[in-house]
């Protein structure tokens, strides 16, 4: 086994709990939803970080050809899929008996400053990751990246500060369409 995929086994499992949480959390809404309505901004916000840990977890691919592995490289690979394991668990806390959730929108907005100042995180993260990939690469990727990486690390800094849901719902939204704009604009590349 080559140092590659002997690292990518942890940062695998990490990803793996925070997409099981995540998916785990919609079964549960579904089931509770008579007694517990889900707030689709705080649901679309669950979809939002699944895709970003997916979208993490195939970026890390990118790591591959790293000739010579520290420990300090391979805890910087942990960094972002533990954070977002750990929006994942704010978003959606799997044991009720501690947190019991009678609203998912008081829920959502009582944790809002937690969520996106972690959340936030991870893009001024995936800066300092690309950095590490070389000043050639960073600067390959044009302004189109650096300038998304700066708005999202923005647009989180003020849903960590604002209860409005406006802004909330106008994020929630952005996100995703901004993440599958993204995607469809890089299958079209590829084909």
């Amino acid at each position: 086994m080559d140092p590659f995929s002997y690292i990518c086994v942890l940062t695998s499992i990490v990803a793996g709990l925070a997409v099981t949480r995540l998916v785990s959390g919609f079964g549960q809404l579904l089931q509770t939803r008579a007694r517990t309505p889900p707030y689709w901004v705080h649901a679309l916000w669950m979809v939002n970080v699944l895709l970003t840990m997916i979208i993490t977890w195939w970026v890390q691919y990118r790591w591959r050809n790293v000739p010579h592995w520290t420990l300090f490289l391979f805890l910087w690979l942990l960094v972002a899929p533990l954070i977002l394991y750990l929006v994942a668990a704010l978003l959606f806390p799997t044991n009720q008996d501690d947190v019991v959730v009678t609203s998912w929108r008081e829920h959502y907005y009582a944790n809002n400053q937690k969520i996106f100042a972690l959340f936030g995180l991870t893009f001024a993260i995936d800066l300092v990751d690309t950095l590490f990939k070389g000043l050639t690469y960073f600067l390959s990727l044009g302004p189109l990246y650096y300038g998304s990486m700066l708005l999202h690390i923005a647009l989180c800094s003020v849903a960590a500060t604002t209860k409005s849901p406006r802004y909330h719902a106008f994020f929630a939204v952005f996100y995703l369409v901004y993440n599958l704009g993204m995607l469809g604009s890089n299958l079209l590349r590829l084909m």
